[in-house]
């Protein structure tokens, strides 16, 4: 039997908590890494508004990332690849550090924008959204 990889080992450990989707598409991209969001779609022939979704998600959570960019049908692409177990643990703390920081500072900056409700429920929708990327880097954590 083969040594399992350390891309293999990282996806072991969450593989039972991601959602089926993403499960999928983080398979595929495993399979023919390095892939466009336009091939992955093709693998599991689907749309690709479906995939790339799941590629946010995933790209935001440290298990895959962008290894480069290509000029395909006049327009330029991101490859994907699944990150093994020391670059998922690496740039989920990068992650975390980054939406920690972001969510006190918009906490912050609401103090001053108590006279403006348009100012006001930006930084709030941005706080949320801040308080989204943490949740699931907390619940994919290597």
């Amino acid at each position: 039997m083969a040594a399992i990889t350390p891309t293999q080992e990282a996806y072991l450990k969450i593989k039972d908590t991601i959602t089926e989707r993403m499960n999928e598409v983080l398979e595929v991209i495993g399979k023919i890494q390095p892939c466009t969001y336009e091939d992955i779609a093709d693998t599991l022939k689907t749309r690709t508004n479906l995939v790339t979704n799941r590629l946010h998600e995933l790209e935001k959570t440290g298990l895959i990332r962008v290894s480069d960019r290509i000029k395909q049908k006049g327009n330029t692409r991101s490859l994907f690849v699944v990150c093994n177990e020391d670059e998922t643990k690496e740039l989920q703390e990068k992650l975390f550090l980054k939406y920690r920081t972001e969510k006190e500072d918009l906490e912050a900056a609401f103090q001053y924008v108590q006279d403006n409700p348009a100012a006001k429920d930006i930084i709030k929708r941005r706080v949320a959204y801040c308080k989204y990327k943490l949740l699931l880097l907390n619940k994919y954590a290597i």
